[in-house]
């Protein structure tokens, strides 16, 4: 079995368009899931099947296909779902025999991009920097204590016994799949365990998440007294994925200034950062959003 973290943007669309079909159950997200209905309401009526198959008890398989790699694209994920065959749409969908019309799939895909473009990119930075931050935080403990430490401090729900997993009672064996652990801001408050033909994910809350919606409190004097002024200003500016060049520009201080000061943001786990392409960008971590808005960690 090979352990390794990803980050899902198609997950956390259907994770939060789980939340928004039983709103009053996750109190924790009442400030995010009162806005996204708003923006959910001006896309229009749903003419797929989307909703329908991400409220069934358990997400149909293809529709929620595990990434290979830590980072990917919303239009990688959502292209894959194309390759999804006949047989193994109706096997996960037994009983709607819709599913497999020739335009359902694409219809949904559609719908996908819609509903992600709507509630999910406008406060991805802030959300990726909260599982991000998770991945790294766990990453350090995967290297410093081994999987089954890491797996048995993810939930309570969540139990290891070479070679059995289990997760809220339900067991599975693993074998030569890799299993991928995906952090979740809306995957609360127990974990999800996903089994597809190529990997095992383990989607569980991630670490922070629970600052997310919080308004920030006018803390930045205080931030500057316990960081110093340059770090502070930092911090604030890592609400969205930035390079080390645009970060110097916006606070008007050298690129080898914000290198080392972003060096001890993320040694402190308050900043992440990973590559784009050519180039790194850095953002601000679930704690690092805390610290911002004077909230407890």
């Amino acid at each position: 079995m090979a352990l390794r973290f990803a980050v899902s943007p198609l997950w956390e669309t259907i994770a939060a368009l789980r939340v928004l079909a039983a709103p009053g159950a996750f109190p924790v997200h009442q400030r995010w899931s009162t806005w996204a209905a708003e923006q959910l309401e001006r896309l229009g009526e749903d003419t797929s099947l989307l909703r329908v198959l991400v409220t069934r008890p358990v997400v149909p398989e293809f529709l929620i296909p595990t990434p290979g790699v830590r980072s990917v694209g919303i239009d990688v994920e959502v292209d894959a779902l194309a390759k999804a065959t006949p047989e193994r749409i109706a096997a996960a969908v037994a009983d709607d025999p819709r599913v497999l019309e020739p335009d359902a799939l694409p219809a949904v895909q559609r719908r996908l991009r819609d509903v992600h473009d709507a509630i999910i990119a406008p406060v991805w930075p802030r959300l990726e920097g909260v599982l991000q931050g998770d991945v790294e935080r766990r990453g350090r403990r995967l290297v410093e204590a081994g999987g089954p430490t890491v797996l048995a401090e993810l939930h309570p729900d969540v139990s290891f016994r070479n070679p059995v997993l289990t997760v809220n009672g339900r067991s599975v064996t693993l074998d030569e799949r890799d299993l991928v652990l995906v952090p979740s801001a809306f995957t609360w408050p127990r974990p999800y365990l996903r089994d597809s033909p190529v990997r095992f994910a383990l989607c569980y809350p991630a670490h922070g998440f629970g600052s997310l919606w919080e308004r920030a409190a006018p803390t930045r004097d205080a931030l500057a007294r316990l960081l110093g002024g340059t770090r502070a200003r930092l911090l604030c500016e890592l609400e969205s994925p930035r390079t080390v060049t645009e970060l110097a520009t916006r606070l008007g201080v050298t690129v080898g200034a914000v290198s080392q000061h972003l060096g001890v943001l993320r040694a402190a786990g308050l900043a992440v950062s990973r590559r784009e392409g050519r180039e790194v960008v850095s953002l601000r971590t679930g704690l690092g959003l805390a610290l911002v808005q004077g909230q407890a960690p």
